[in-house]
């Protein structure tokens, strides 16, 4: 019986950048609504994996703007959820996915006094410093564009 519930039912599927998986319409419709702000598509998981991928697959070469931002933003969000030590290991890690210098050296200088809300406080700072940075590339306005690209694909009830 719960067989028959199905039968005549047809599920869209739209890939995802790279290929790797496969989502509803809704669930592409509802990311294409987070990316009006960039903001609430950082927040969301899903979204910003999606644009993780498709930054990825935009890039020739070397990471460079937005996917870098996106990097620092995402390392960010990790340490503020991390409740221990933050030491210089993690500021040397946010400059290796490059942090800019002034940055690093504020992040620094909060760490020496070993204040956590502090910490927290400039963390907070470099990703929404990063969300601007991402808000106001290109690539993130292409990244709409696909988004509602692959919607446009979708056929009509």
């Amino acid at each position: 019986m719960a067989a028959s519930s199905y039968k005549g039912k047809v599920a869209h599927l739209i890939k995802c950048f790279c290929g790797c998986t496969d989502m509803t319409v809704d669930e592409v419709q509802r990311i294409y609504t987070l990316t009006n702000s960039v903001l609430q598509t950082l927040l969301d998981s899903a979204a910003r994996r999606l644009l993780q991928r498709f930054l990825e697959t935009e890039r020739a070469g070397d990471k460079k703007g937005a996917e870098i931002y996106l990097e620092i933003y995402i390392k960010c969000a990790e340490y503020l959820k991390d409740t221990c030590t933050f030491t210089q290991d993690e500021i040397d890690e946010l400059d290796d996915l490059g942090l800019p210098y002034h940055l690093t050296q504020e992040l620094t200088r909060r760490t020496l006094n070993a204040d956590r809300t502090k910490i927290n406080l400039c963390l907070n700072n470099i990703q929404n410093i990063c969300s601007k940075e991402i808000e106001a590339s290109s690539e993130f306005r292409r990244f709409r564009d696909a988004i509602l690209a692959k919607m446009n694909r979708i056929p009509k009830k």
